[in-house]
């Protein structure tokens, strides 16, 4: 009787132990359900294996730890790396220096603000640690480079832009030969300067090329105004030219006609003619004339005086 009772009794306890072993294989299945944010990538390990690298926003399901593992990185945070400041991080405590050799040897400071975001989030989960370093390193390399091809009046006056352009390009093809999976936004020059003790000269150098290049500018916009006037002022003169030749023309054809219809009549009645036109003319130089009578000197009749005006 002793022994049936506890036998059953190991019966029920076994029965409870695999409910329970169950249960508990319920429940750590269950914990494998896991959700992915909008701006975020799963990516889901097995074994250590990657089986997904990119797994949409939403709610998945993975085998859980130990079996499985979900990492959920950032796709569209940007994310900012100073190149040239004191980087004080897990990875290194130093301050890097911002002293770089220029292509003619002279030595400027020069800090830069980068930009970059994940684009590979496979990639990127191999290396989360080093990401910023990464950027920094290999953003530090290729200005390193700019530099030592670049005389240092360039580097300080004209070629900001080009220098910032060529930076964030040439960084972004060193990151790729790592195949660190970031891309590179944006690069922004914080400080180029030449160091403390001969910057002073550096600064008189700088104004006086501004000051050069607005002298410049000024020159050629008073050089192409005043070819613009040149050039209204002769095509007005030309018009005007022109006007006055074709009004000259016109006359002269017309004289010239009117003298051809009178030709026949002047061979019929020549002393006629002569004596019409010669009053025609008096008419039309008279119809300009202006008229002064004056008293003659110790008498009494008038004298009439006539003076042309040219119209």
């Amino acid at each position: 009787m002793t022994s049936g009772s506890a036998a059953r009794r190991k019966v029920r306890w076994g029965r409870w132990a695999f409910v329970a072993l169950v249960l508990g294989v319920i429940g750590w299945l269950g914990t494998g359900f896991y959700s992915v944010e909008p701006g975020q990538r799963g990516i889901v390990l097995r074994f250590g294996r990657v089986v997904q690298d990119d797994v949409a926003p939403g709610l998945h399901y993975a085998f859980p730890p130990p079996i499985g593992e979900v990492h959920r990185p950032m796709t569209t945070e940007v994310r900012r790396v100073e190149v040239g400041y004191a980087m004080l991080g897990k990875l290194f405590s130093e301050a890097r220096r911002s002293d770089m050799l220029t292509g003619d040897e002279n030595i400027l400071k020069i800090k830069m603000a980068v930009q970059y975001r994940v684009r590979d989030p496979s990639a990127y989960l191999f290396r989360a640690e080093a990401a910023d370093f990464l950027v920094e390193r290999a953003v530090d390399a290729a200005l390193g480079a700019l530099a030592a091809s670049m005389p240092v009046d360039d580097i300080l006056t004209t070629r900001k832009s080009e220098i910032q352009q060529r930076a964030l390009s040439d960084g972004q093809a060193l990151l790729d030969a790592y195949d660190a999976g970031l891309t590179l936004i944006d690069a922004n020059l914080h400080e180029v300067n030449p160091p403390a003790p001969v910057i002073d000269a550096f600064t008189d150098v700088g104004s006086a090329q501004k000051d050069a290049e607005q002298r410049v500018e000024q020159a050629r916009t008073w050089a192409a105004r005043t070819v613009s006037t040149a050039q209204s002022e002769a095509a007005r003169q030309i018009d005007d030219a022109r006007g006055l030749a074709s009004a000259r023309i016109s006359r002269a054809q017309g004289d010239a006609d009117r003298f051809v219809r009178l030709l026949p009549e002047y061979h019929r009645s020549p002393e006629l003619t002569r004596t019409r036109l010669l009053i025609e003319t008096f008419e039309r130089v008279m119809s300009r004339a202006r008229v002064v009578i004056l008293p003659p000197a110790g008498g009494d009749d008038p004298q009439r005086i006539t003076i042309y005006e040219t119209p």
